[in-house]
């Protein structure tokens, strides 16, 4: 009797490389290979599991496996192609609340590097901080304000009468939190608790009970504990574990390990970390949005306001970091986010305005620093040569 030829490790791998994110069955798999034993697959794929080669997405009869680690910001892309309702389901993996995947080192430290003409951090500075954060934060959540609307409502109080007082209350719920923000830095659950409070108040308003934007007084400030959490339009869901204190437990080592990196490193965690553990009944983006600057006012360096964030890549970066374990679209983002956020935070001078300063220009050539390493282009030269 014949033997049935083996097969290697590689050569399994070599065919879910091609599939990318969305991975591939176990039965899919094993007709790519029909002169091998089915059992015989089934091991290729043990075993590459347990090399942490190859990583299971879902479960049961739809669990599907995908390469790990090998993607490429246009795979990611592709994946999301599919409708959320017919991607794999994928659940919580508490390995991701590691500090693995995270921001690039040598990225975080080129934007420390860029930071040579930051204004001071003052007073001054926070008005201006406390518009552009408000209103696009508050534009992340779907707000219709325009930074117009929120300079009004926060520097003169009125709200826009067309528009919904929701809007107005999540663009002044911002302002309350950043104030706290400023006068408490140290990064503990107790600061960040208190921002998701102020962050979800909903200030008694009727109006406020139909948005999804608020909480209740006894889910503000808490981590939930019997609040299932489902997330609109994705294909991953969040840990539930009620009755075991779990996910205030996780907040607490999130926070901890927080602590032990770098700040724009522990900034980036921070945001993507406390919305993958969903650690409160809502608000968790907007509280990782603002805890993300908690590290980063630490030490000196310059807030991100999110004011130039790329809306469509940060949704589908989360999400990319939810269902794939990703960060690469994400950081992406960040990085070119967080420059815009530096250019608009710097003292340019007037010498290099009257000139025609084009800000985007500069701001795709400090990219361009950060990615590469490489001699800044002319405006960016001309912007970190302060002598």
């Amino acid at each position: 009797m014949a033997r049935k030829p083996a097969l290697s490790m590689d050569e399994v791998l070599q065919v879910l490389r091609v599939t990318g994110p969305q991975g591939m069955t176990p039965d899919d798999l094993a007709s790519r290979f029909p002169a091998v034993s089915r059992s015989t697959v089934s091991r290729r794929l043990r075993d590459l599991e347990l090399s942490g080669a190859v990583k299971p997405i879902g479960k049961a009869r739809a669990i599907r496996y995908a390469v790990v680690g090998v993607y490429s910001v246009a795979d990611v892309r592709r994946y999301f192609e599919t409708a959320w309702s017919a991607r794999p389901l994928v659940g919580f993996d508490e390995a991701l609340l590691g500090t693995t995947p995270n921001f690039d080192p040598e990225y975080a430290g080129r934007l420390v590097n860029i930071q040579v003409r930051a204004r001071a951090l003052d007073r001054s500075f926070l008005s201006d901080f406390l518009i552009d954060f408000s209103w696009a934060s508050s534009l992340l959540e779907g707000s219709t304000y325009s930074d117009l609307d929120t300079q009004v409502l926060i520097e003169y109080g009125a709200r826009n009468p067309d528009k919904p007082l929701a809007d107005a209350l999540l663009a002044l719920n911002h302002k309350n939190a950043i104030h706290y923000l400023w006068e408490h830095r140290d990064l503990t659950t107790e600061t960040l608790c208190q921002l998701q409070s102020r962050l979800t108040d909903s200030h008694d308003q009727p109006e406020a009970a139909e948005s999804d934007h608020f909480l209740t007084p006894a889910e503000r400030g808490v981590p939930r504990e019997y609040q299932e959490v489902r997330l609109g339009r994705s294909a991953y869901s969040p840990t539930f574990r009620p009755a075991t204190g779990y996910v205030g437990k996780a907040f607490a080592q999130i926070v901890a390990t927080a602590g032990t990196l770098p700040p724009i490193q522990a900034a980036f965690y921070l945001m993507t970390r406390i919305p993958y553990l969903q650690v409160f009944a809502n608000g968790n983006k907007r509280t990782a949005r603002l805890a993300a600057n908690l590290p980063l006012l630490k030490a000196g360096l310059l807030p991100i306001s999110f004011v130039d964030f790329n809306k469509a890549d940060y949704v589908m970066g989360m999400a990319a970091f939810y269902e794939l374990g990703d960060v690469q679209l994400l950081q992406q983002v960040f990085l070119d986010g967080y420059i815009r956020s530096i250019v608009r935070g710097s003292n340019i001078p007037a010498a290099m305005r009257v000139t025609g300063l084009n800000t985007d220009k500069l701001a795709r050539e400090l990219a361009g620093y950060v990615r590469t390493g490489k001699a800044p282009a002319a405006e960016a030269g001309a912007f970190l040569a302060t002598g």
